[in-house]
């Protein structure tokens, strides 16, 4: 079988590993925009579920990635100068441009063809293939191109964010929340690997213009949010790695997901805020579902009927949970007035996905001391 896959992210590298594995024979081709050393963006973040995932499907990347890897059980708040540790929240992180490597190195191990600096414009010009797969993010030329069919819907959210990164080591994933004269901003970071840790900003768009944000170059940028969160990053500066650029989340759904012999996958398909930590982890688990699929059918077009009634659902509540999440963020302003341990529950539970009873399973002693808050504070 020939396959075409477009996009040489997460998705798009499982998904070809995965079929090269099931049958050697088919002619997988992945056609990537940027070069092989070329990515934006610092670190990314799975779980010990999604580890589970790649240990049962490719033990060897999974190997290497786990080598890569760095690891915690902490979420820790920071909210009016108080840290607030919750445990039990198993997370491991590692550089983006290090796992695109494994990636690249196993596909070539496996007979994948990846061709580099490949710029699709119009995704119908691949249509020789019998399977073509859009895994080209959330701005997806595939999506685009067959638009009519898939019926997208992106919705711009209100906040802004950019993607930097430190030296300073967060040894967790870290939630930290400053109050300025220009308004709220929150930054996500966690390490991934011994020396650089992701750094995320973000913040209500008239934050970022009270703070003349969109004016300001990158150096400029990097000095005022590092002057924001200067408690935070033990005297490290802010790293642009030569992109600099606040963004919307794009909030994507597709009411159909294939068609005829195109389907999509990752932030193609679906997105879930980055709060959740899920984006990378979904698009894995995609290539493994639409493997799956592909394996019981052995039929593009059962295959792929398939792939869409067994995940949607998986994805639908997942991208609840993050709607959930987003919004709590996007209205952080409102949840300044609360004291660090009630906040710090507040967030824990957001997504509705982890609840109380969930929590002191997780730790116990961080319910004992919320615990104590309540009843302090009980009429």
């Amino acid at each position: 079988m020939r396959i075409t896959i477009v996009g040489g992210g997460a998705s798009g590298l499982y998904f070809a590993i995965l079929m090269k594995k099931l049958d050697p024979s088919h002619a997988v081709t992945v056609l990537e925009r940027d070069g092989p050393n070329d990515t934006f963006g610092w670190g990314i973040v799975f779980s010990d579920q999604t580890f589970s995932y790649l240990a049962d499907n490719d033990r060897e990347s999974f190997e290497e990635i786990t080598t890569a890897c760095e690891t915690w059980d902490n979420v820790d708040v920071v909210h009016r100068n108080q840290k607030v540790t919750i445990r039990g929240n198993r997370f491991s992180g590692i550089g983006r441009l290090a796992f695109l490597n494994i990636m690249h190195r196993r596909c070539q191990q496996l007979g994948v063809e990846i061709r580099f600096h490949t710029n699709i414009a119009d995704a119908s010009e691949l249509a020789g293939c019998d399977l073509l797969v859009g895994a080209d993010g959330a701005n997806s030329v595939v999506r685009r191109t067959y638009s009519d069919f898939f019926k997208p819907v992106v919705d711009l959210r209100r906040n802004k964010y950019i993607w930097l990164g430190t030296n300073q080591l967060f040894h967790g994933l870290t939630l930290t929340f400053r109050e300025t004269h220009a308004g709220v901003f929150i930054a996500h970071s966690y390490k991934f690997n011994k020396t650089t840790s992701t750094f995320i900003v973000e913040c209500s768009e008239e934050t970022w213009r009270g703070a003349g944000l969109e004016q300001k170059s990158e150096e400029e940028t990097c000095e005022y949010l590092g002057s924001v969160f200067a408690a935070d990053l033990g005297g490290y500066p802010l790293l642009a790695n030569n992109f600099v650029r606040w963004l919307n989340f794009p909030l994507v759904r597709n009411n159909r997901w294939f068609h005829e012999n195109v389907v999509l996958v990752g932030d193609a398909l679906h997105t879930a805020h980055f709060s959740i930590g899920s984006g990378t982890k979904l698009a894995l688990e995609d290539a493994i579902a639409l493997a799956d699929s592909w394996r019981r059918n052995g039929n593009v077009g059962a295959a792929l009927a398939e792939f869409e009634r067994s995940r949607k659902p998986v994805i639908d509540a997942y991208q609840q949970a993050a709607y959930s999440s987003l919004l709590l963020f996007e209205n952080a302003g409102e949840e300044m007035a609360l004291e660090p341990v009630p906040f710090a529950y507040k967030l824990m539970t957001r997504s509705k996905k982890i609840d109380y009873d969930k929590l002191k399973q997780r730790d116990p002693q961080f319910i004992a001391v919320y615990d104590d808050w309540r009843r302090s504070t009980a009429p």
